[in-house]
């Protein structure tokens, strides 16, 4: 009689900390009747198991009633993911047989009891292991319930997809294991079944390790595109600083040359001497204005990149036949500085006279930009996807990936083709960001 009882309270604690469990990871979609939600939850899962224990007596039954109640009740009145709802139902199944278990063996070897026994026992032993395992059962409860305050990563749907089977097929070994030890009837079956569920744990981890992998990868992908992009806005910035520095110096050149003018025609030779000394000191560099249009980034990029060209005897022609926009003039200069550094680099290995021609115009909604350069042979026909045949292929091949980042990003297009022996690249890009 005492065991009895013992089990009854066992299955009310077990129950009412399923149920907590639940309701305070999830949290209630609406507090209204709040505690008449939470008194049902707690009843239909003491009913489900005093059934399964007392009457039906099958632990199959007991299982599948506990998790559909589970799994309903989260899912008509508690917050969060389906998924996640269903993951940490049959969590807390794991739970109980994963304490269960290794407590029945422990007492089960104290007592010189086979395991069995122990699980249709009337003694001490049977109301001391109900005991050790509720006890435990409520320890794992509040860890989780603590991890879930802690917890700062959400997993997406193909994750919680493959998590929610691996701790299916775990449940399923660990029920087999429990109808092994109860019951050796058919436990060739079950070792069979056992196989064939571990087998199926293996393929599911193997899948989740390789998704994991393309996971990282793409991850290390995007690192490196970030970190590209801040190096090209780092560059960004040198250049427009360099730029307006020259435009600075072409303004007071005009006045150096106006004031060394009127020293000369005062007759103050010396001191005109002085000053034309002094300005032959000051720093020009190298850059020269080959553009002038309203966007300060385009102009520092083109005009950078055309002064490299200008030094390696390339030949330059530009046209812009239409204003940039304000939302995508950054990005628009990000691809020039890549494409224009390509196509400088490309031309230096001619040996042949060689041109850059850029357009920047507009067709429909669409802003285009058109990179043509020079080539002595076709790059396509051995190259097709265009990867990169520089050393240290890990540090190059990332331009190209981050103008189709732009690309995707404005919802355009790229065109590569050749045509009356130049490589050209065509980009359309919509105005904004989307």
């Amino acid at each position: 009689m005492i065991c009895t009882i013992a089990e009854i309270i066992a299955i009310f604690a077990e129950s009412y900390l399923a149920a907590h469990l639940l309701i305070k990871y999830f949290g209630m979609k609406k507090e209204s009747y709040f505690s008449i939600k939470y008194g049902l939850f707690f009843v239909l899962l003491s009913a489900s198991d005093l059934l399964g224990t007392f009457i039906i007596s099958n632990e199959m039954f007991l299982i599948l009633s506990c998790l559909s109640i589970e799994i309903g009740f989260s899912m008509i009145f508690l917050k969060g993911g389906r998924f996640e709802k269903i993951f940490l139902s049959i969590t807390s199944y794991i739970l109980v047989y994963g304490i269960n278990f290794p407590i029945l063996a422990l007492i089960s070897m104290i007592s010189n009891s086979e395991i069995s026994e122990m699980t249709v026992s009337q003694d001490i032993s049977r109301i001391v292991c109900l005991f050790i395992t509720k006890i435990l059962y409520f320890a794992a409860v509040q860890l989780i319930l603590w991890l879930r305050k802690k917890e700062k990563h959400y997993f997406d749907v193909n994750e919680w997809i493959i998590i929610v089977s691996v701790f299916t097929v775990t449940l399923l070994i660990g029920f087999a294991m429990y109808l092994i030890i109860i019951n050796s009837k058919f436990s060739d079956y079950i070792y069979f079944a056992s196989t064939i569920l571990l087998s199926l744990l293996d393929v599911i981890i193997f899948v989740f390790m390789r998704k994991m992998n393309i996971s990282s990868q793409k991850k290390r992908e995007r690192e490196l595109l970030q970190l590209q992009l801040e190096i090209q806005k780092d560059e960004m910035r040198k250049l427009e600083q360099q730029y307006r520095e020259v435009s600075v110096l072409r303004h007071d050149f005009n006045n150096s040359i106006d004031c060394i003018s009127r020293m000369i025609q005062q007759k103050k030779y010396e001191d005109a001497l002085n000053y034309s000394h002094k300005l032959k000191d000051r720093k020009v560099g190298k850059l020269q204005i080959y553009i002038e249009c309203s966007s300060p980034a385009i102009n520092a990029v083109v005009n950078s990149k055309f002064s490299d060209a200008k030094e390696n005897g390339i030949e330059t022609s530009f046209r812009m036949l239409v204003q940039i926009p304000e939302s995508l003039e950054f990005d628009i200069s990000i691809i020039l500085m890549n494409l224009l550094d390509n196509s400088v680099e490309a031309c230096c290995k001619n040996e042949i006279s060689s041109q850059i021609i850029l357009t920047i115009s507009r067709i429909g909604v669409y802003y285009q930009l058109l990179i043509e350069n020079t080539i002595e042979e076709s790059v396509l026909q051995n190259n097709k996807q265009l990867k990169s045949i520089k050393s240290g292929k890990n540090k190059h091949g990332w331009g190209l990936k981050s103008i189709k980042d732009i690309i995707e990003r404005h919802d355009g297009m790229m065109d590569i083709y050749e045509e009356n022996g130049r490589f050209c690249v065509s980009i359309l890009l919509k105005e904004g960001i989307y």
